[in-house]
């Protein structure tokens, strides 16, 4: 698998400048006893884990590769916009996870998930995978194509991660960009910008209509 190799720096931090405190000397707190300490910028070490939600795939089509688009023995193509999603995993300190699992569900265009549980009463995508469990290469990077969710009852549009290292689990959300994420009931949880960056995929261009995003994904502690 080969797909561009995103920048990435060593870690996310906040662009919130520098604030200071003043700490007295000697019990005497005044301008001219004071000293100005240094408070480190928020930092993030890896991506937020967020819930694996209620309709985490139980069945699964047969082929479950890279391309959620198209299911093999038919001649469709799931409907809705396609969308292709890259990014690189590391950890904190920057390196790659090579060979890292990644297990991805989300909607289909018509805004259902493929689960008997779902209650939404839209309808199904024969033509649509649904779910997918692929591989990052040695460098860690993973591509994946698939058509852009729409988003469901209070949530905005989101697609399900649970990322697999050698040590490390995570279970997360990535949320698209220029979306009012503000709105939805788990990307409010985070209630700073660097957490809220970190689950937010980057648009980085169109191609033939297919719109590409870059996502970075940070395995703490890898």
């Amino acid at each position: 698998m080969s797909c561009p190799t995103p920048d990435l720096g060593t870690r996310a931090v906040s662009k919130l400048s520098r604030r200071y405190v003043l700490t007295g000397l000697g019990g005497v707190v005044g301008a001219s006893a004071a000293v100005a300490i240094p408070v480190e910028p928020l930092t993030v070490r890896g991506t937020p884990q967020l819930t694996t939600g209620p309709f985490y795939p139980l069945v699964r089509p047969f082929d479950q590769d890279w391309d959620l688009t198209r299911v093999p023995g038919r001649p469709g193509v799931a409907q809705g916009l396609v969308m292709e999603l890259y990014g690189k995993i590391t950890n904190e300190e920057g390196r790659p996870v090579p060979g890292a699992i990644l297990d991805v569900w989300q909607t289909n265009g018509l805004g259902r998930y493929h689960h008997p549980s779902d209650p939404i009463g839209k309808p199904l995508d024969p033509n649509f995978q649904g779910s997918a469990v692929i591989r990052a290469d040695s460098s860690g990077d993973y591509r994946i194509r698939t058509v852009i969710p729409l988003p469901y009852e209070r949530r905005q549009r989101h697609i399900h991660f649970d990322v697999r290292g050698e040590k490390r689990l995570l279970i997360t959300q990535m949320f698209f960009p220029g979306e009012p994420n503000e709105s939805d009931p788990l990307y409010s949880t985070l209630k700073n910008e660097v957490l809220q960056k970190a689950v937010t995929a980057e648009l980085v261009g169109v191609d033939a209509g297919v719109k590409k995003f870059r996502w970075n994904i940070i395995l703490a502690g890898e």
